[in-house]
């Protein structure tokens, strides 16, 4: 009886990697996927355009602070006490204004990237579904899950091609 145990663990054991290797495996990027589409790099043109003017209004206010700052290293030594804490006021004003700026324009940006991966997630589905369909897929991997795959096992490009096919 022991014996006849010991045969069925052992057969079961070696079914096991015959069972995967019938298997196909692929590995995908989402986030690239999306971000390769012609409909993703459309979105990403538009709102770079959209959001020009206030990453150029944080650039002028970060040129305010470093011209501001390199006034008061250097012409310290010949102002009064007041003119410094005018000036340290100044610079204080705008490193809030700065930083105010940058958190609603961040916060501008993350808010469209989910837009955009929201309008494009059920498109990336139906891609997905189908390239495994295609290809006969038993498991379907996130890149970042993983540690290593072979260039051989992505599907991204794939993805992205069936993704463009769905604009």
């Amino acid at each position: 009886m022991k014996k006849v145990l010991i045969g069925i663990f052992i057969s079961g054991l070696l079914a096991v990697p015959m069972a995967m290797a019938e298997t196909k495996m692929a590995v995908i990027d989402v986030q690239s996927a999306i971000l390769a589409s012609e409909q993703a790099k459309e979105k990403i043109a538009e709102l770079k355009k959209q959001y020009a003017p206030d990453q150029n209004e944080l650039k002028s206010l970060a040129e305010q602070i470093q011209k501001l700052q390199a006034k008061l290293e250097q012409d310290a030594a010949v102002m009064s006490e007041s003119e410094k804490k005018k000036l340290g006021k100044d610079i204080e004003d705008k490193a809030v204004d700065y930083q105010f700026n940058l958190k609603k324009l961040q916060k501008s940006q993350n808010e469209s990237q989910q837009e955009l991966m929201a309008e494009l997630g059920p498109k990336l589905e139906e891609a997905i579904q189908a390239v495994i369909k295609e290809g006969d897929y038993g498991i379907i991997l996130e890149r970042r899950a993983l540690i290593f795959a072979k260039p051989d096992y992505d599907i991204t490009k794939k993805v992205t091609e069936k993704l463009n096919l769905k604009r």
